[in-house]
């Protein structure tokens, strides 16, 4: 989110002042404000990445939610994927007050195990001065320029000059006030996105070669998982099988028997050959 906000606006000092440098040139007599002290309040953009690993997803949106209203924030958009029985992932864009970031981030460690988490900051304390003190003397320029208006008695060629310069004047002043707008709800809530995926029996990649007795451990669970697999894929195909037993079974049966009659309908014609030349009178020489 905050990046698609902070393209809305490109903050270019040098071009969006061109024309409030020209207004200042030719209004030398414009108040100018005070840029603000030092002790103005840091405007510093946050933002959060954080992917968790469950082994149960039942109950993982609900949980979302209320930690983000616990630390003031809200769901910003959501989307969760799967349904029961298969494997469900989930991703939330949240947008959480800034003083609240980092409790926040502890506490959705609690919603499942840590895959990985990134995070971010940048400060925008200058653009946002700069901003509101151009801001502020663009105004006065176009007060000035309302109160020569509506005093003026020069010609109607005079007139227009002012009314043109005054949309100027009121044009960067909207653009200015948008990006400042920007900013100070990227600054004040922070973005959070969170993506939660449910692993059944999930084991955390190790950064190091893992022990004998890890090894040992793991091979053992995928050996069993291995076994498991084999079993219900066999069951599944046995399940899937029933129901052709009653097309296969009487075809086979029929396929037996057509076969039994040929094979005797076969033999029987070789026997009686047999017996008839067996029983052909032998003759004497």
């Amino acid at each position: 989110m905050s990046d698609v906000a902070e393209e809305a606006y490109v903050y270019a000092p040098e071009a969006n002042s061109a024309a409030y440098d020209t207004a200042m040139v030719s209004h030398s007599t414009s108040p100018i404000a005070e840029l603000p002290t030092a002790a103005q309040q840091r405007k510093i953009i946050f933002n959060a990445n954080i992917q968790l690993v469950v082994d149960e997803f039942e109950g993982v949106a609900k949980a979302v939610s209320a930690l983000a209203k616990k630390h003031g924030g809200f769901i910003a958009s959501s989307n969760i994927r799967g349904s029961e029985g298969e494997p469900r992932s989930g991703h939330w864009a949240l947008r959480i007050p800034s003083q609240n970031f980092d409790s926040f981030l502890d506490g959705s460690k609690g919603l499942g195990q840590v895959r990985s988490l990134s995070q971010d900051s940048k400060e925008v304390t200058a653009e946002y001065v700069d901003l509101e003190a151009r801001v502020r003397n663009l105004k006065a320029e176009e007060e000035r320029l309302h109160k020569h208006l509506n005093e003026s008695t020069r010609s109607l060629k005079d007139i227009l000059e002012v009314e043109r310069e005054i949309a100027r004047v009121r044009g960067e002043i909207e653009r200015m006030q948008g990006r400042l707008n920007v900013l100070k709800d990227l600054t004040s809530l922070s973005t959070v996105t969170v993506r939660i995926e449910e692993i059944k029996d999930y084991i955390p990649e190790a950064t190091e070669e893992p022990g004998f007795a890890t090894q040992v451990t793991r091979t053992w669970s995928d050996s069993l998982g291995g076994v498991g697999a084999f079993f219900t894929s066999a069951s599944l195909f046995i399940v899937g099988f029933i129901p052709w037993l009653t097309v296969v079974l009487p075809l086979g049966f029929v396929a037996w028997l057509v076969f039994k009659r040929v094979r005797r309908s076969v033999k029987l014609p070789i026997a009686l050959t047999s017996t008839s030349k067996s029983e052909e009178p032998k003759t004497t020489g």
